[in-house]
């Protein structure tokens, strides 16, 4: 009976960190709209992914450079990387999760979170200009972490 109810606890727990885990991606991510919807400027004013976050019309070290789990958030060819810091779990601290743009024959822009497959049609941001491709990197969170959106 001990053991049994040892198990049920311990299976609890891990369920409740994984939650909890969860919620500071799915809040690092709302914290990264801003500048998603820079990156999409950015890009409909030159028809290609902005460079880096200068590019994006981030600043350098302004307050949409880090959120409460996140120390660092980087900009590469339209690509936003979002680098957890110390306050995030430490399934999280040190590790990237990246949000990468894809465009739609019209040039509709269409974010992808973490290594989920793009869908029927999207191609890499700046696929039909012909420059420097938003490339989807492998994740490096473990899937249970992510929010469905991201898997």
């Amino acid at each position: 009976m001990v053991a049994a109810t040892a198990l049920v606890g311990a299976l609890g727990a891990t369920a409740l960190h994984t939650y909890l885990v969860r919620a500071e991606v799915e809040e690092s991510i709302a914290f990264a709209q801003y500048a998603q919807d820079q990156v999409t400027r950015a890009f409909r004013r030159n028809g290609a992914p902005p460079a880096d976050r200068a590019d994006a019309g981030l600043s350098d070290d302004g307050p949409d450079s880090r959120g409460r789990y996140v120390a660092e958030t980087w900009v590469r060819n339209g690509r936003i990387d979002l680098v957890f810091g110390a306050e995030a779990d430490g399934a999280l601290e040190g590790r990237t999760l990246s949000l990468t743009p894809f465009e739609t024959a019209d040039q509709q822009v269409v974010w992808i979170c973490g290594s989920k497959p793009p869908g029927v049609g999207l191609k890499p941001l700046g696929f039909a200009g012909g420059g420097p491709l938003a490339v989807q990197p492998p994740m490096a969170i473990e899937p249970r972490y992510l929010p469905p959106a991201c898997r």
